[in-house]
């Protein structure tokens, strides 16, 4: 009944102009669609665990970890466009299926070696450890970190992209896309739970024992990580008439994206977003042992029910606010609610009072879930627009890969940020106790801990609504007017691809 319920909350004057019949698309390809967003989720969950991984543990030291995050973002602008334009370019011809792909292919091959790259990055020799002073053994492991991540990161590029662009050109139906999106968000809840909060329970406080365990998990998920993408593979059909004839070069098309109003914004939006989830991943681990644990009284149980309840609730007001009002309406929601929740738990915790922290939590937690409702859905309706206004072309890949152009550097920032602040602060490895040491007290520990956590993550959910309130043009009339025109395009170029190759 929940789900039912959910799925009739839609943009209800869109859906009148909407063909119904042709746009439904089929429960097992909903499934294989929201399955596949499993692994990525697994992985880039785990993957926010990195820090903890190498500075914590391994003892790599913060000036290795800040020059690969540079070099990491370097490539992470570069690889995505031209992996996303390579992609909407492409046109294979699938013999089973008898259809033209151009995004399936690259899921399918490219699951095994993303599985096995994200696998090798937990998996640096285990001599490497705790030496901070050997400048060769640093400098091996730092090749390890920066190499392995590249490595993943190409994975994550070409197999994610693929995934991503998949959905807005599945059907223009505003209803079946929150459907898929709904689907997607229910299979990344145990993702979620399994690939992140586990893998913090063994690296908060990390031993060989638990690294151990840790790195058996890993193996775990990698290797279940490569079945749902050959689920979709198999299930999931594309729609060879929104395939261009013509190539369009990467200059070319990356001007044209960047002639879409919406898609300006989204970049920034995908920016701060992306770096809010990433700064909660890895500063997460580190704010359990020197925020949360020094405060006298604590039980983590009772701690999170606030935080988890405010999650649960929130899906449902969230698609509400979507549905009765509009995308931008609900999205001004929560990362409203994720500003307000950063800034008051930053306070909560200097006031070393865990029951504020909860409340600060459960606020965070009542926007938390707005990106993974949302996020595809309204990328979507900037594609839509491109097609519309702009190009003239489905060119989902090529947005899937220039709409990073910010966010991808932003990991490499949220990646380096915390270590920065934690070496800046005196929360730093000693090979001596084999872990990290407050060298300049606990104080100055547990604050760099608490600013990487809620401050810094506020301060850049507040310039992203700021930005998003004023600047994002696709209101609900605006969105209405293009669904009603796409249609009748998308109908035409139906019947113009049936007609060429029926001749």
């Amino acid at each position: 009944m929940f789900f039912e319920s959910v799925f009739i909350l839609t943009h209800k004057d869109t859906e009148l102009l909407e063909n119904e019949d042709s746009e439904i698309v089929p429960l097992k390809e909903k499934l294989s669609y929201g399955f596949a967003y499993m692994p990525g989720t697994f992985y880039g969950s785990v993957m926010g665990v990195i820090q903890s991984f190498y500075y914590a543990w391994m003892g790599l030291l913060n000036i290795w970890i800040f020059i690969a995050q540079i070099v990491y973002a370097v490539w992470n602008v570069v690889n995505d466009p031209i992996f996303g334009n390579k992609i909407g370019n492409t046109r294979y011809y699938n013999k089973k299926k008898r259809e033209v792909q151009r995004y399936i292919p690259y899921i399918k091959f490219g699951a095994p070696l993303f599985s096995l790259c994200f696998a090798l990055v937990f998996f640096p020799p285990d001599a490497w450890r705790g030496h901070t002073s050997d400048l060769a053994i640093q400098v091996w492991l730092f090749t390890w970190y920066l190499v392995t991540q590249i490595a993943y990161d190409t994975l994550f590029t070409i197999v994610l992209i693929a995934h991503v662009a998949l959905l807005p050109q599945m059907t223009l139906n505003q209803r079946e896309r929150e459907k898929l999106q709904l689907l997607g968000t229910v299979f990344n809840l145990p993702a979620i739970l399994v690939g992140f909060i586990i893998p913090v329970i063994f690296l908060a406080d990390p031993t060989n024992e638990s690294i151990f365990i840790f790195q058996i998990l890993v193996i775990v998920i990698a290797i279940f990580g490569i079945f749902p993408y050959f689920i979709l593979s198999k299930y999931v059909r594309e729609h060879s008439e929104h395939i261009p004839e013509e190539k369009t070069p990467l200059i070319k098309s990356i001007k044209l994206a960047f002639k879409n109003p919406s898609f300006r914004v989204y970049v920034i939006y995908d920016g701060v977003s992306v770096f809010l989830i990433n700064m909660a991943m890895v500063s997460l681990p580190f704010y359990l042992t020197w925020v949360l644990e020094q405060m006298e009284g604590i039980n983590m149980i009772v701690f999170w029910i606030g935080p988890i309840l405010s999650l649960i609730i929130s899906v449902p007001i969230i698609l509400r606010i979507a549905a009765k009002i509009s995308t931008k309406t609900a999205i001004t929601y929560y990362l409203g609610m994720l500003t307000i929740g950063c800034f008051f738990s930053f306070f909560a915790g200097l006031s070393e009072n865990w029951i504020l922290v909860s409340v600060g939590f459960s606020i965070f937690m009542f926007g938390f879930a707005g990106d993974f409702i949302l996020h595809n859905p309204m990328r979507a309706d900037t594609i839509d627009y491109d097609y519309w206004k702009i190009s003239g072309e489905r060119r989902e890949g090529l947005y899937a890969g220039v709409g990073p152009l910010l966010s991808k550097p932003m990991i490499s920032v949220a990646l380096a940020i915390p270590p920065a602040l934690m070496t800046a602060f005196g929360l730093i490895y000693d090979d001596v106790i084999e872990g990290l040491d407050p060298t300049k007290g606990m104080f100055l520990a547990s604050l760099s801990v608490n600013m990487s956590m809620t401050l810094i993550p506020g301060i850049a959910c507040l310039i992203g609504l700021l930005v998003w309130v004023k600047y994002y043009p696709l209101t609900g009339k605006i969105v209405e007017e293009m669904k009603k025109e796409l249609r009748i395009m998308h109908e035409q170029r139906l019947k113009d691809y049936k007609e060429k190759h029926q001749s």
